[in-house]
């Protein structure tokens, strides 16, 4: 084994990278001075599939499932009467998917944490759990209400405030997950 180091992480964001990779930081646009030798504690198996940010990218369908249900629900209200257009339909296949998605949102959640935190019970985590709980049970009600019979208003404004209120929590879980998307535990640490 080379005493040399593998990889070098730029003292001023924390940006890692392999040795030899470039000048500034892509990351920040720090010199090359910025960067000190650093070694992963992680391993090769463990960081290749947290390279592949498998929840990050599937929760993105699940965000843009609601805000697409958010636009569809705001434009219904006009389009029929104003518009003389349906767009039911469109609406209809997003909701029927949205619970799929939010499932896995969570499993992929899950499998993340665990790999990246080695355990579920940090109070982000636990957070997350529980939102992403709350927003699978609202994606099913919006589901449910839906296609229920009942065209009144009251039914209408039910949907609408169990969409803004999935849109809402979704956002809410999507700013959590970004204040975490960094760090892999146990972090590596740099050779002085």
């Amino acid at each position: 084994m080379s005493n040399k180091a593998e990889y070098e992480y730029c003292r001023l964001c924390g940006y890692v990278r392999r040795v030899g990779k470039g000048g500034i930081c892509p990351a920040c646009g720090a010199r090359k001075k910025a960067f000190l030798p650093y070694e992963h504690k992680a391993s090769e198996q463990r960081r290749m599939f947290l390279k592949l940010d498998v929840h990050p990218v599937s929760v993105h369908f699940t965000i843009s499932y609601i805000a697409v249900i958010a636009l569809l629900y705001i434009i219904s209200i006009f389009s029929s009467e104003l518009l003389g257009i349906s767009i039911d339909g469109t609406r209809d296949l997003q909701i029927i998917f949205f619970p799929l998605l939010v499932i896995g949102g969570g499993i992929t959640g899950i499998i993340d944490g665990k790999i990246r935190f080695r355990k579920l019970t940090t109070p982000y985590l636990q957070r997350k759990i529980i939102l992403g709980s709350v927003l699978f049970v609202i994606s099913v009600l919006i589901l449910i209400v839906h296609n229920l019979e009942v065209t009144d208003g009251v039914t209408g404004l039910l949907e609408g405030l169990l969409i803004f209120s999935a849109f809402g929590i979704a956002s809410y879980l999507g700013w959590i997950g970004a204040e975490m998307i960094c760090p892999i535990v146990p972090v590596g640490r740099p050779r002085e």
